[in-house]
């Protein structure tokens, strides 16, 4: 028995070095194959049991074959942005069709090319898998993503138009997708974030203005540069407004809590108006004419002496200034006339349906008609969140007085005294309260610039600074108005208005809650302003976050975080632009591709515009070596090696994500063959105990 025993031993030997010649023979195969590891053969013994003391019982030996599947191999450099390598433990998810529809592996080859569709697959021809990017539309429940201070979130569009939430944790058709190059171009995509920081100097002096630029995109694909302008209003506080650009009606800011901070509005003109059409602000028609008087009872805005879009912006003015209460919101800019709310002032309805000349005649397109309203609002600054008072003024008669801080202010001629001021008194009210203001520029009224005349109003704006100011105001055609935190009250004999008013049951000062406050250490301790809306006339989508048909959402503003310098700080120097950061992009086909080391891979356009379009995740194993190894140079996961835990690359281990560069195999030529060596030597004496284990046989049947 021991003889064919031995005989068997051999017999095993022969078949374990044969599939340690195989496993030599495959790594020597592969060793430039991208992203292969090598194999191992290594051996146990097999032991029979021994029934006598005095005669041994031969076994043999047992091949384990594993592959070093968690070794790193070396990183070379190549010149394609789709090659991709991993220094770490992580695996690309891959699959075997490019819509998650076949069998999904992991892999160390990241010789992904674009195939004919668009998609990128490797040499294997297993297809990478990512988690799409979208702009994130404010979902709670959505998976978000940081990328240069704007928020995107893990979804995607669904064939219906349907958002598609992904959940990370899971590899399924559903919850990933494959990255494909050929459609990410061709489109143009609207803002709906912003990130910048800034330093706003500490030592500016109140009324300073500074501002941050910025390009935004409407849902055409058209850019246009927003002008952020931050005002000092009290120290380490600072108010914030807009510029408005080419083709919007209206912006709008809002507060954290929803409450319009700011607005701005315009009427852009392409030509002189023809006669007879139409502009209307609230309930008041404006018509162009051409000296004639108006019709039907509407104000007539002369053209009879204009030669170009000025000129007839300068009458129109002159209408608007005597028939719109608080007119100085109103100024011309080139061939616009631009309305900046004011804290006093009251929301504008405007209808340029009339004139076509207008651009703003193609607002608020109606969504079922498609046609365009024409019509668009200046909306009003919110009474919780400001402090101010105003006189309307519709007539001032000879020798009426107001009275202001304890200085008779009198529309006519006189004398003037230490507590009696004369104003003079013209029969237009615009120019006496015009009037009026320079009389308290020098009738020693302290802060006198907290009185702007508007037109035929008397705004009363306090300071953060500034003393009470009591009003008797004794002109009969006039009427008052306090607002105060959300209060709003006639102004009546003596009534004080402070520059201290409650908002949210905190202290403040001033006209308007500042747009950001900061700390003494010079990070900003409340950001109020958090949002844009816009309304286009340009054919663009509005920004206005509505959830009906054809609106886009606000665009939001990100001025970093309080407490922390990572957005606005408020320090000594002077201002400084930090970063910009925004999303959306024009119409650009697509010229290229990058992919950072976290996986981000971004689509680089031809009008150098960029966008996130998706992350490719690595897996993590418990037991990588525990995995099944598949053609194609992937494994599937096991029992063994437990089930795949998705992570981002710089995270938990995994690893990073190395652009135009491979992962080589981990061969080591030398090694291999001085393995052959070994394992030919070992064949051979294998094999010699076979036949001498014959001899012996021969040598048993020949005594017979």
């Amino acid at each position: 028995m021991s003889i064919l025993g031995a005989l068997q031993a051999g017999i095993s030997g022969l078949s374990a070095q044969s599939s340690a010649m195989g496993a030599v023979a495959d790594n020597i195969a592969n060793m430039n194959t991208i992203g292969y590891k090598n194999n191992n053969v290594s051996f146990s013994t097999l032991v029979t049991k021994q029934v006598s003391s005095n005669k041994y019982s031969s076994g043999g030996v047992q091949p384990h074959a594993n592959q070093s599947i968690d070794a790193q191999g070396l990183l070379s450099s190549v010149s394609s942005t789709t090659s991709l390598a991993i220094s770490g433990s992580g695996y690309f998810v891959v699959n075997s069709a490019y819509n998650g529809g076949g069998t999904w592996a992991y892999t160390r080859a990241g010789d992904f090319t674009v195939d004919e569709t668009g998609y990128l697959k490797n040499t294997g021809g297993y297809y990478a898998q990512g988690w799409p990017l979208m702009p994130w539309d404010g979902n709670t429940e959505a998976s978000t993503v940081n990328i240069n201070g704007i928020i995107y979130m893990k979804a995607y569009k669904n064939t219906n138009g349907e958002t598609v939430y992904i959940n990370d944790n899971i590899v399924d058709a559903n919850n990933m997708q494959g990255i494909n190059l050929s459609n990410i171009g061709g489109t143009a995509t609207p803002t709906t974030q912003i990130a910048f920081g800034a330093n706003l100097p500490s030592g500016a002096t109140i009324g300073d203005t500074h501002s941050v630029s910025t390009l935004i995109y409407d849902s055409l694909g058209n850019a246009s540069n927003i002008s952020l302008n931050y005002t000092k209003t009290a120290a380490n506080a600072w108010g914030m407004n807009t510029s408005i650009p080419s083709g919007a009606s209206a912006i709008n800011l809002y507060t954290d809590d929803g409450l319009v901070y700011s607005s701005i509005a315009q009427m852009e003109f392409t030509e002189v108006p023809s006669v007879g059409s139409t502009i209307k602000i609230n309930g008041v028609t404006f018509e162009f004419t051409d000296g004639n008087p108006a019709t039907g009872g509407n104000v007539a805005v002369d053209m009879s002496g204009a030669n170009s879009v000025t000129d007839v912006l300068n009458s129109f003015m002159t209408a608007i200034t005597n028939n719109i209460r608080d007119a100085g919101r109103f100024s011309i800019d080139g061939n616009a006339i631009k309305i900046q709310q004011s804290v006093t002032g009251d929301a504008l309805n405007f209808d340029c349906s009339g004139t076509l000349a207008c651009v703003q005649s193609s607002s608020n397109i109606d969504k079922s008609s498609g046609l365009p309203s024409g019509t668009f609002t200046l909306a009003a600054i919110d009474n919780n969140i400001k402090n101010c008072g105003y006189i309307d003024f519709t007539t001032i008669n000879q020798d009426e007085t107001i009275t202001i801080n304890g200085i008779n202010f009198v529309f006519g001629d006189g004398v003037n005294t230490d507590d009696t001021f004369y104003v003079g008194h013209s029969g237009d009210v615009v120019t006496d309260v015009n009037n009026l203001v320079s009389a308290l520029q020098s009738s020693g009224v302290a802060e006198p610039e907290r009185f702007v005349a508007s037109g035929k109003t008397l705004q009363i704006i306090p300071s953060s600074t500034g003393e009470d100011i009591t009003i008797d105001n004794n002109v009969a055609g006039s009427t008052g108005t306090i607002i105060s935190g959300g209060q709003v009250n006639n102004l009546t004999d003596a009534t004080p208005i402070t520059n201290q008013f409650r908002y949210d049951g905190v202290d403040q000062l001033g006209a308007q809650i500042p747009a950001v406050m900061f700390n003494s250490n010079g990070t900003p301790k409340d950001i109020s302003v958090k949002e844009m809306e816009i309304f286009w006339a340009n054919g663009a989508q509005d920004m206005t976050g509505n959830t009906k048909l054809g609106d886009g959402v606000r665009i939001s503003i990100n001025m970093g975080d309080e407490n922390v310098s990572s957005g606005l700080t408020c320090l000594s120097g002077g201002f400084t632009t930090n970063y910009i950061n925004q999303d959306g992009a024009t119409f650009g086909s697509y010229s290229g591709v990058t992919v950072s080391e976290d996986g981000v891979v971004t689509a680089v356009f031809s009008n150098g515009e960029t966008k996130p379009i998706s992350i490719i995740p690595l897996a993590m194993f418990t037991n990588p070596n525990g995995m099944e190894a598949l053609n194609g140079n992937v494994w599937i996961a096991t029992t063994a090696s437990g089930n795949p835990l998705l992570t981002r690359a710089t995270t938990g281990g995994a690893g990073e994500i190395a652009s135009s560069s491979l992962e080589s195999s981990t061969v080591d030529l030398a090694t291999e063959f001085s393995n052959m060596i070994v394992v030919q030597r070992a064949y051979s004496a294998a094999g010699k105990i076979i036949t001498t284990s014959d001899e012996m046989l021969q040598e048993l049947t020949n005594l017979i």
